[in-house]
C-alpha cells in the first residue's frame, strides 16, 4: 500500500511539475524586417514570415505558451545569452563564436548568399571590381563576417540594422552593392520593389548555410524537444504546407 501511495504522489508530482512548466510564457524573438520569413502584415497589422508561422507551429506541437516578438536581429542572441529571451527565431547559422554564448537547434531551413545591385553595374564580383567602392550588409551577420574576411582590404562595409536598410541603401546609391541571404534576396528582387536590382555575380555558398534557432543555456532539454519538434513538422507535412506560403521550392 505504501509503495502505491509513493507511486501515486510521485505520479501527481511529476504532472504537476509538467502542468507548472506548461504554464511559462517563452519569448521567442524574430526580426522586424526580414520578409518574408518576418513582417508586420499591412493588412492586419500582425506579424507574419515563415520563421513566425515555424516558431508558432514549433509551439503549438510542443504545447508551448509562446510570446512571439520582433527584435533587431543584433540584439537577439544577446538578449537570448542572458535570458531576456528564451527562443531566437531568425535562421540564425551556428559560429563558434555564438555557440560559446547560446545553444544551437538543428537546421529548421538552408539558404545561399547573394551579391544584389543596379543591373549591368558589375559585371562580376571581385576584389578589383569591388575596390573602392561601398557595400550595405546586414549587421552581425555571417554575410558582414564573410565581407570583412573576404574583402575588408579594398571595399567599404557599411552595417545596416535590417534587411529593408541594405536594399534601400543599394536602390538610394548610398552603397554600390549589397550582400544578402538569398532567400529573402531572391524573393525580394521578385517583387515589385525589387525591381530596380539585380543579382550581381555568382551565389555565395558559406559552410554555416544551415539556419538554426537559439536558445538559452540551461534550456537543453527544450532544444531536444524542438529539434524533434522539427522532424515531426516535416513528417506530417505541416512543414511543407509553410513553405510553400512564402517559396517556390523547398528551403529545408
Amino acid at each position: 500500500m505504501k509503495r502505491l501511495v509513493f507511486a501515486f504522489m510521485a505520479a501527481w508530482a511529476l504532472a504537476a511539475s509538467a502542468a507548472a512548466a506548461d504554464d511559462r510564457v517563452y519569448k521567442v524573438a524574430v526580426d522586424p524586417d526580414y520578409p518574408p520569413f518576418s513582417y508586420t502584415d499591412e493588412k492586419t497589422g500582425q506579424l507574419s514570415g515563415f520563421d513566425v508561422d515555424i516558431a508558432r507551429a514549433v509551439c503549438a506541437k510542443l504545447a508551448l505558451n509562446c510570446d512571439i516578438r520582433p527584435v533587431l536581429f543584433d540584439d537577439i542572441i544577446p538578449q537570448v545569452a542572458d535570458g531576456r529571451l528564451d527562443i531566437g527565431c531568425a535562421g540564425f547559422a551556428y559560429t563558434e563564436e555564438r555557440a560559446r554564448r547560446v545553444l544551437f537547434t538543428k537546421k529548421y531551413f538552408r539558404s545561399t548568399n547573394l551579391f544584389i545591385g543596379p543591373p549591368d553595374a558589375f559585371e562580376e564580383v571581385t576584389a578589383e571590381t569591388l575596390r573602392g567602392k561601398k557595400a550595405a550588409v546586414q549587421a552581425g551577420t555571417i554575410q558582414e563576417a564573410y565581407l570583412r574576411k573576404t574583402y575588408g582590404q579594398v571595399l567599404a562595409i557599411i552595417p545596416m540594422s535590417g534587411f529593408g536598410e541594405v536594399t534601400e541603401a543599394v536602390k538610394n546609391k548610398t552603397a554600390d552593392i549589397g550582400f544578402v541571404d538569398g532567400l529573402p534576396g531572391y524573393s525580394y528582387l521578385k517583387s515589385e520593389e525589387g525591381l530596380e536590382l539585380d543579382i550581381v555575380g555568382d551565389p555565395v555558398h558559406l559552410d554555416s548555410a544551415d539556419a538554426c534557432m537559439a536558445l538559452t543555456p540551461g534550456l537543453e532539454p527544450l532544444r531536444d524537444r524542438i529539434n524533434q519538434a522539427i522532424e515531426d513538422l516535416r513528417l506530417s507535412g505541416e512543414y511543407d504546407a509553410i513553405n510553400v506560403k512564402y517559396f517556390d521550392f523547398s528551403v529545408y
